[in-house]
């Protein structure tokens, strides 16, 4: 870029500047051509090389009908990647060319002169790093290109100058007219980068004739058609140009109306285009026409007319100074008269020694004296003091009298003061007194335009090395760094800074800086209002401050000493106010006034315009990459894969994830065919249709389709949900189908799953209608088994409160032997028949299920045994039951009585099961059990007991619920479903375990593990005649609500040898407590209206600690009874009581 950007600076044309251009270009972006495009009165022109048309070169274009135009008017640049898919392309312009792709930036800030288009042969995306290069090319254009067209100017007017002189010198030299006019035409053709043909036709006065006079290019055969045509005589160009004294021009002669008559004959010499322009005199005679003529159809350009307008302002001068030259001889006054009439030059004359003799009306115009203000004064009075004092003017003299001319280009000065730069020519003149003639023009604007181009060409070295140094920083601190280092150096100022604006828009910090050696550094923190309030005022509302004096400029409380004391006399500080705020500063330093020129403050306006616009650049490319990544990391976390379809080029991208759910797990390019063999054969008509759909200009649906995916690589079956929109160019046109896929697999199967479930719905309400039903009927039954047990556990409970005083009567008349034998056998009768009452009862509160777990030795083997009569006589004829219970089997663990209830059971359901007869067996054996046998107890020694028969059996679904709560096989009515579920729980509390086979069609054999004992099991107590107590043991409280139970209790205890407390109720028995009532054993109901026995032991325990106590109940549920309060269930005797209370730590 530095090497262009110094190629650029010493371009002299546009074609120079293009070719650097073009070189650069194709070096930094690998363009295939490049053009630039100027913008005039409304038309584009091509300055283009060969590579891009060679019909585009030289010729223009309406400017809103070509994309050049567009970026010009817009100042935005366009990077197409088809030139055929946009609306703005002329198409029969580019239909020629090799060009399919394009990128245009405008050149110039702020509106645009030009533009530059870089080119390519194949349709292409243009990453950002090629559209920055290409508008780094154009900065580096913009000024390149006014320096050509003002290096352009100055030779073309360098040029005109030097031909002006030539032809001058032939008109001082008494040339002829014709030869001199020939000149004239040659020196313009010369100049002509349009390649146009010239021709001077004057004006004969007394015919009123146009003769030709100049055309030393044109066809003989043609000018000597034209010559003598008269004023009026036909309507070309040349003569109604000379009628109307007006330009006329022929863009295109072979349609020109005006060229009727002489079409043919200019058409056939090959001339298509004809411009034509009077020539007058100073006085405004007309002299003749000057014609252009180009070998094509086409309008003059700017450099055409200005050619134009120095050939007949010279012909005017020539042709008038020729015709009075005759006149000059016979007079000088005759003389005077030619020169005044050349208003555009000044021509002064002088004597031998430098005199002022003569004074002309242009010289009048240029310098502002009057002839009579100078005449007869030293020559040099309109020169600089300085050339005065270096006597330049006479060193003029003596070099225009030793080599016959003296060219001078410098500053003069005006009557006003003013300075004006003169152009011209010093002459000796031809005549017998001698002297000098000095003719020159005022060329002040050429001048500053040359130095207009020596400035822009250093703005443009430093602005390239500024775009050089800017183009890798990515932070904005080393950007300004930068930036202010280049300033300050460039500038040559004390010291430049940038400074952060705080929030509050006073406080500010000047983190680092540039200082030119021996100037301290100014970072800091400052408060703007220290600074004055024009400073203040200016950068709050965006304004740039320029001081150019400190200490004249500045009062006392403008913040003089603030700049002071910093050291700044001199200052341009430009504000940032970004959304209404002051943000940020820029500024230059001198420590001495210093009187900064516009163009110094638009250089560091530029500056700091370029500066934050790259920072701005940078920090929203920071910001779009960071949505990228978002973008990106919330596409791949949701897993969703994108697609693009070309439709222009027939290409088609997937993202990986796309590829994954096509089964493509490498990273290889992918095209239409993939995605059509990787659609399922099913899907693939509907998939495309709709593909069609979303790409049609007339339907343009939304492409929204749930399709099957093949894996092409892994052959997996995915269903994939896509998405996406047609993109279409404003002629309707599809350029391309995008959208998204994503893998929806998952969501299919789980509807599948809800379409079998709906499916089976309703059979599965019938069922669990069914079910419903089944626990119902179980809960009713359940619930009627619980009434049962309720009514039977109250009657057992009552039953127990009679047989209690009857059993104990009948107990102590049989240990006192009242009466005789007979007496005797009766007693011993009723007894008999008080114990199987006993029994019942105790049988009644089992199946009610009000007996406590109370796990004891037992001898299974005669319970089993005493068992079989019961079984036998509840099962009928049709079952032979088999007991199998072998002597001395050792004891088990298990409550005798739960035992049995849960043995009844298990017949029961035996018996249920063989509705046609068959066998039961019930048996009891010893087994030992190790790892992984079937019943999945620990190893050990158990006992099992069984009960099997030949009945239906069960097949494995029903075995598997055989022990569930309420499930019952033998219909509604016919069970409650809580039998072997009971026994399954029993055998579980006992540490033991319920296994069950069956077969069906063969029978079930239930078997009931249990844990063997280590201790013997307990004898039946026999009936003994207690000794009479040989003294009182104590006072015994005894607390019942049952008068008769309480009496038979009281007299076993008065037997035993107690002092008995008699109480009714619990809560009497507190009265008795409370009023300090002594008492050694407590012997208490359990269920009582009010204090139950259970709260009234603990209470007593509480107040008495160490008394005994003792329950005595006839309904003996666990609920509210404290496992460790002794207890003795009704009916019992003496000897039971007996036995008890000896365990409570006495003897009775």
């Amino acid at each position: 870029m530095l090497d262009a950007s110094e190629r650029l600076v010493m371009a002299g044309s546009v074609d120079e500047v293009v070719a650097i251009l073009r070189d650069t270009a194709r070096a930094a972006v690998g363009a295939e051509g490049v053009a630039v495009v100027i913008e005039h009165d409304g038309r584009c022109s091509y300055v283009a090389e060969d590579a891009v048309s060679p019909l585009w070169q030289g010729q223009t274009f309406p400017a809103d009908h070509c994309i050049s135009g567009w970026v010009m008017h817009h100042a935005e640049t366009v990077a197409l990647r088809d030139v055929r898919l946009d609306p703005r392309i002329p198409q029969d312009a580019y239909a020629p060319t090799f060009v399919r792709s394009l990128v245009m930036v405008p050149i110039g800030r702020p509106v645009p002169v030009a533009a530059l288009g870089a080119y390519w042969s194949e349709a292409r995306e243009h990453d950002d790093d090629t559209i920055k290069r290409l508008e780094s090319l154009a900065r580096l254009a913009t000024i390149a290109i006014e320096n050509a067209r003002l290096t352009q100017a100055r030779n073309r007017a360098a040029a005109l100058g030097a031909a002006q002189n030539r032809i001058l010198e032939l008109a001082v030299a008494e040339t002829p007219l014709s030869s001199t006019l020939d000149a004239i035409v040659r020196e313009v053709e010369a100049l002509s980068t349009s390649r146009f043909l010239g021709s001077i036709l004057l004006l004969d006065e007394d015919s009123q004739q146009l003769r030709h006079c100049a055309g030393p290019s044109l066809p003989r055969a043609y000018h000597d058609a034209i010559s003598g045509l008269a004023i009026g005589q036909s309507l070309c160009a040349c003569s109604t140009a000379a009628l109307h004294s007006e330009p006329r021009y022929a863009s295109d002669i072979a349609n020109d109306p005006l060229w009727a008559e002489f079409r043919e004959l200019a058409v056939g010499q090959g001339l298509h285009a004809c411009w034509s322009t009077p020539i007058r005199s100073a006085q405004g005679d007309l002299l003749g026409t000057f014609v252009l003529y180009h070998s094509e159809p086409r309008q003059p350009l700017s450099a055409d007319l200005e050619i134009v307008d120095f050939v007949v302002q010279t012909v005017g001068l020539v042709v008038h100074r020729a015709r009075a030259e005759a006149a000059i001889r016979v007079s000088e006054a005759r003389y005077r008269q030619i020169v005044e009439g050349a208003e555009d030059f000044a021509i002064i004359t002088f004597d031998a020694q430098g005199t002022v003799t003569s004074w002309s009306i242009g010289a009048q115009r240029i310098v502002g004296y009057r002839a009579e203000e100078v005449v007869g004064r030293a020559g040099d009075l309109f020169y600089t003091a300085v050339d005065q004092t270096e006597h330049v003017f006479h060193a003029e003299l003596e070099l225009a009298q030793a080599q016959g001319r003296a060219a001078n280009e410098r500053w003069h000065v005006r009557k006003n003061g003013t300075r004006f730069w003169g152009s011209g020519l010093m002459m000796p003149l031809a005549m017998d007194h001698g002297g000098f003639v000095k003719i020159f023009r005022d060329r002040t604007a050429e001048h500053e335009a040359e130095a207009a181009l020596q400035e822009s060409a250093a703005r443009l070295h430093f602005f390239d090395e500024l775009d050089s140094q800017l183009f890798n920083i990515r932070h904005a601190e080393e950007a300004m760094l930068a930036a202010i280092g280049l300033l300050g150096r460039t500038l040559n100022v004390s010291r430049c800074a940038y400074a952060d604006v705080d929030i509050d828009h006073d406080r500010f910090w000047i983190r680092s800086d540039y200082n030119a050696p021996g100037i301290q550094s100014s970072a800091g923190t400052y408060s703007l209002d220290l600074f004055g309030p024009r400073a203040a005022a200016d950068m709050r509302a965006g304004r740039t401050l320029i001081v150019r004096d400190v200490m004249a400029e500045l009062g006392q409380d403008e913040g003089r000493e603030t700049f002071s004391a910093i050291d700044i006399g001199a200052i341009i500080c430009c504000p940032l106010v970004k959304d209404g705020r002051l943000t940020a500063m820029m500024a230059v330093h001198q420590n001495q006034p210093r009187d900064w020129s516009p163009s110094e403050i638009s250089l560091v306006r530029e500056v700091v315009e370029r500066c934050w616009a790259h920072v701005e650049r940078v920090a929203a490319e920071m910001r779009l990459r960071e949505s990228e990544e978002r973008l990106r990391l919330a596409v791949d976390n949701a897993e969703v894969g994108f697609w693009d379809v070309d439709i222009v080029q027939d290409t088609l991208i997937w993202s990986l994830r796309t590829k994954e759910i096509f089964g493509i797990f490498t990273d290889v390019p992918v095209t239409l065919d993939d995605f059509y063999d990787g659609l399922h054969p099913e899907d693939r008509e509907a998939t495309i249709d709709a593909f069609v759909a979303a790409a049609d200009p007339e339907r343009r649906t939304l492409y929204d389709v749930d399709y099957r995916t093949i894996g092409r690589e892994d052959g997996i079956v995915r269903w994939v949900a896509a998405k996406g929109r047609g993109v279409f160019d404003s002629a309707g046109r599809c350029l391309r189908v995008t959208g998204t896929a994503v893998d929806i697999s998952a969501r299919k199967a789980a509807e599948e799953d809800l379409r079998e479930l709906n499916a089976t719905l309703e059979g599965r309400i019938v069922q669990a209608i069914a079910e419903r039903e089944e626990v119902q009927a179980a809960l009713r039954q359940s619930q009627k088994m619980e009434a049962m047990g309720q009514l039977t556990g109250g009657v057992a409970h009552d039953f127990n409160n009679l047989l209690t005083p009857i059993v104990g009567t009948l107990d102590m008349l049989q240990r006192r032997g009242v009466g005789g034998e007979r007496e005797q056998r009766l007693i011993a009768g009723a007894m008999q028949s008080a114990d199987r009452a006993k029994t019942l009862v105790q049988r009644l509160l089992a199946f009610a299920r009000r007996q406590p777990l109370q796990a004891v030795s037992v001898d299974v083997g005669k319970l089993v045994s005493d068992m079989g009569d019961l079984v036998a006589s509840s099962t009928g004829p049709q079952i032979k039951v088999v007991v199998d219970a072998p002597e001395h089997l050792p004891a088990a663990i298990a409550d005798p009585n739960q035992l049995e209830m849960a043995l009844l059971n298990l017949s029961v359901n035996a018996r249920d099961a063989m509705l046609e007869g068959g066998t039961m067996r019930i048996s009891a054996s010893t087994e030992s059990v190790h790892e992984g046998h079937r019943s999945k107890l620990a190893a050990g020694e158990y006992l099992c007991l069984s009960v099997a028969d030949t009945g239906t059996g069960m097949d494995a679904a029903t075995l598997a619920r055989a022990i569930e709560p309420f499930f019952s096989t033998k219909g509604i009515g016919k069970g409650t479903g809580l039998g072997l579920s009971m026994a399954h729980g029993l055998a579980s509390q006992l540490n033991g375990a319920l296994t069950i086979q069956s077969t069906p069609g063969l029978g079930t054999n239930v078997e009931f593990w249990l844990p063997r004992s280590t201790t013997m099991p307990l004898e039946a107590s026999r009936i003994v005649e207690a000794p009479e107590p040989r003294s009182t043991r104590g006072v015994a409280l005894l607390v019942d609500d049952e008068e008769l139970v309480r009496a038979s209790t009281s007299y076993m205890l008065a037997d035993l040898g107690y002092r008995v407390i008699e109480a009714a109720s619990g809560e009497e028995a507190i009265r008795l407590l409370d009023s300090g009532q002594q008492f050694d054993l407590l012997v208490t109901d359990h269920l009582m209206p009010g204090i139950s026995g259970t709260d009234l032991a603990r209470r007593v325990r509480t107040a008495r600690p160490g008394t005994a106590v003792l329950i005595v109940s006839g309904y003996a549920e666990l609920e509210g009874l404290d496992p460790d309060i002794p207890r003795l269930a009704k009916p019992f005797r003496k000897n039971e009581l007996a036995e008890t209370l000896s365990q409570l730590g006495g003897q009775p």
